[in-house]
């Protein structure tokens, strides 16, 4: 294999071929943060710039990536298009989130072989309850609010009507969403689109042909046609890579480096983006303590001229997720700090977002989730099943209330549920004192959007929970705009945290492990996420929090 060269510096219409397949060897080789999708906007963003390339091959032939950043990924493709470049996706199998991104295209190729299944969207949730019951687990939910739903996967075993609103209205929005981007890109009536999905919804490249969900059937030879069709002459220009060589459509060695301006005289000014993702908690997932410092020390930098924190945390702690939120709220006395919301920003992660200076979700972010919960598991039978027995003495009329070999011994008492009863709504009038604080809200207007419902990026906009509707690169945008940077001035960017050598090995080993196909029998019965849940959540038994249920994907 020859080895891979620079692009030609002087080179002219050539056309980048984005190729972001191959990604499990690319993250464990390269990726030592989540941070490839600034650095892709990066790319695509220089190339719109760049007089050597005429357009842009994006090969999703194998892709996978989460909703949000597929919808930010064509934000970014249209803002290339609208400088007069040109788009084509290639694309094998392809899933209905993966035709919206493709749909940003001018020509789509899809592989002869491929097929494209378009079956809409849909949510659900598993149900545990009559597991736990079988093996003598016994949970209470202490839910004082209509949508806090986080406690029903062990409490009940079907959906909830306050679910079926919810989650039913974030289907709309997304089907709507999917809808408009395909219809008018593809010139389809909304009749004609939902005839796609509910009478045919799966597609071989010859079908996808004739139904003009496609431009071409082929591989290289029909991106060739295609390019040559949408700039008019036929294509000699050759092409760039950026991604993977080895699974690279056009087989180019060119590797893509788009060209830096260095300036010796000045230091640049610099934009810090501060990554939040995992449960709210102090010592992991968002690590607050750690997150909360990163904060603090970016804003006393005097060459950071504003923050970006990516979000995409469920909740958790009420106390990590504070103490975010009190970070930026005094990094905001000196620099501005813009949110950016990833695939779920809700409950403990709608907490710590809500003082930043602006917040800027996805249309297909969820967020709000305003609101507390707790769950009570305890002993219904499970000693018995196991032979275990407990004998104890106390003092204290409640001392008994923890007491127990793997779980209390006992479910909570009148009394007791009363005093969490208080405690929770306690909570909750703090958390929307503060929503209705920091966002300007009356009391009575943070109410009606509370109660632990959970709403689409668009649905939260409507709701005033959240500012703009845009991506990682806008909400970049808006941050240089703040901190009043000049469009045209170059900036340097700082991500954080800085990887830790230890977390990012084990990171990866259990993404291999995830991906095994001889995955343990417990696995199967009982997904790993799942046992992950319960196992958070009786660790922190009786403790109260604001925090999404499990099933909170789509």
């Amino acid at each position: 294999m020859a080895a891979p060269r620079a692009m030609p510096l002087f080179a002219q219409n050539m056309f980048l071929e984005l190729n972001l397949n191959n990604q499990t060897m690319q993250n464990m080789m390269h990726q030592i943060r989540p941070r490839q999708n600034l650095a892709l906007f990066r790319v695509i963003e220089r190339a719109a710039g760049d007089d050597r390339i005429g357009g842009i091959v994006l090969n999703i032939s194998s892709y996978h990536a989460d909703r949000d950043t597929l919808w930010e990924l064509r934000s970014a493709l249209e803002q290339f298009k609208s400088q007069g470049k040109k788009i084509c996706v290639f694309i094998s199998n392809a899933n209905i989130d993966m035709y919206y991104l493709a749909s940003v295209a001018d020509k789509i190729v899809m592989d002869e072989l491929g097929v494209l299944t378009m079956l809409g969207y849909s949510w659900g949730r598993g149900y545990v309850r009559q597991s736990l019951e079988k093996i003598g687990i016994g949970v209470r939910e202490l839910r004082y609010m209509e949508y806090k739903s986080a406690a029903e996967t062990f409490t009940r075993d079907s959906l909830s009507d306050a679910d079926r609103i919810q989650y039913g209205q974030i289907l709309d929005d997304m089907m709507n969403l999917t809808r408009q981007a395909v219809s008018a890109a593809r010139s389809f009536s909304d009749q004609e689109f939902d005839s796609l999905i509910n009478n045919e919804f799966m597609f071989s490249a010859q079908s996808a042909l004739e139904r003009g969900l496609v431009d071409y059937q082929g591989r290289m030879d029909a991106v060739i046609a295609a390019i040559s069709e949408m700039t008019g002459s036929e294509h000699t220009g050759g092409f760039a890579v950026y991604g993977d060589l080895v699974s690279s459509l056009s087989g180019s060695r060119h590797l893509y480096r788009p060209p830096r301006t260095r300036n010796f005289f000045r230091r640049l000014p610099q934009i810090a983006v501060i990554y939040a993702s995992g449960v709210t908690d102090m010592e992991r997932g968002i690590r607050a303590w750690a997150l909360a410092n990163t904060i603090r020390e970016a804003s006393e930098n005097r060459r950071v001229r504003a923050i970006v924190l990516r979000v995409n945390s469920s909740g958790g702690s009420a106390e990590a997720a504070d103490y975010v939120a009190e970070a930026i709220k005094a990094a905001r006395q000196r620099l501005p700090v813009v949110v950016s919301m990833g695939s779920v920003a809700a409950s403990g992660g709608y907490w710590m977002s809500m003082t930043a200076n602006h917040i800027v979700a996805s249309p297909v972010t969820l967020t709000g989730s305003i609101g507390v919960i707790g769950s009570w598991f305890y002993d219904s039978g499970l000693n018995d099943k196991l032979g275990l027995n407990i004998d104890s003495l106390q003092r204290g009329n409640h001392a008994d209330m923890m007491t127990g070999i793997l779980l209390p011994s006992r479910d909570l008492n009148a009394a007791e549920e009363e005093r969490f009863r208080q405690y929770i709504l306690n909570l909750y009038a703090g958390f929307t004192g503060k929503v209705a604080e920091n966002r300007a809200m009356d009391r009575e207007a943070v109410e009606q959007v509370a109660q632990g419902r959970v709403f689409s990026g668009v649905g939260a906009l409507n709701a005033g929970l959240v500012d703009s509707i845009g991506g990682l690169d806008d909400a970049v945008r808006i941050a240089r705009r703040l901190a009043l940077i000049p469009e045209g001035d170059k900036v340097a960017y700082r991500e954080f945290p800085k990887p830790r050598f230890f977390d990012r090995m084990l990171s990866r080993i259990h993404s291999l492990r995830a991906q095994s196909a001889t995955q343990h029998m417990s696995d199967i019965l009982f997904p790993a996420p799942l046992w992950e849940d319960i196992h958070y959540r009786i660790t922190h038994n009786g403790r109260v929090m604001p925090l999404l249920p499990l099933d909170s994907g789509f």
